[in-house]
């Protein structure tokens, strides 16, 4: 049996007047993605609930089911494969950071007129957001995604999730293609832009990032959770 369950803008409960913590922003619950002709599951996900500024990283060998993990949060996956559980969704939008920043950028527009298209932001709004990612210098504005470097194309990738007001932003190995120094600087960027309501989830191999970024460090193994979840108070970080 398949059973997708999406709500939008699902209320919160709890006494008026009562303090409350954060309506979660998404939901997985018994959740199984496999192979039916198979009888295969590759992921299996008993609880995963995701808070309003969680900073989540995921962690594990090739092949663990990270990946598996953000198709389930988008609600897109390959052909093939079949879902059932439980998957609440707060909103329809998810915003998306993939490993190369030039695959979140139409190829043939320029980076500043792109950006207003795509979110529909303001030229203020814009302006701002690139100018908080390192992208304000006016040449670069009027490049398309060829002419820009790594580094700049995945800073545009950020400054598009942040633009995209998304509540849940996934990365999918963001920093895989950076050198070191453009890497730091993704990470620190991640860390600082993104507004303090959107919750990212971001998987990687790359230690680094959960020590910068973590305030949950998730660990997958053969397509389930291997470990408890460390976590840390909102706005701290928790070691990989």
């Amino acid at each position: 049996m398949i059973l997708i369950m999406t709500y939008v803008n699902s209320p919160s409960a709890g006494q008026p007047g009562a303090h409350q913590s954060p309506a979660p922003v998404f939901r997985l619950r018994n959740a199984r993605l496999g192979l039916p002709a198979e009888n295969r599951a590759l992921l299996e996900i008993q609880e995963f609930t995701l808070l309003p500024g969680e900073r989540v990283v995921i962690t594990g060998p090739s092949g663990a089911g990270k990946s598996l993990l953000l198709s389930m949060i988008t609600g897109h996956w390959a052909p093939g494969l079949e879902f059932s559980g439980t998957r609440i969704a707060d909103s329809l939008r998810i915003g998306c950071i993939p490993q190369r920043g030039q695959d979140a950028l139409h190829a043939l527009l320029p980076l500043r007129r792109q950006l207003r298209k795509a979110t529909g932001a303001s030229a203020q709004q814009v302006a701002s957001t690139l100018d908080a990612v390192g992208l304000g210098d006016p040449s670069l504005l009027a490049r398309r995604p060829a002419e820009l470097s790594g580094g700049q194309a995945q800073r545009a990738a950020i400054a598009l999730a942040v633009l995209s007001e998304a509540p849940v932003i996934i990365a999918d190995e963001p920093t895989s293609a950076l050198d070191d120094r453009s890497r730091d600087l993704a990470l620190e960027l991640l860390g600082t832009v993104l507004d303090e309501r959107q919750a990212l989830v971001l998987s990687t191999h790359d230690a680094a990032a959960a020590r910068a970024l973590a305030t949950r460090h998730l660990v997958l193994d053969s397509g389930k959770i291997a470990s408890p979840s460390a976590s840390a108070p909102r706005g701290e970080r928790v070691s990989a």
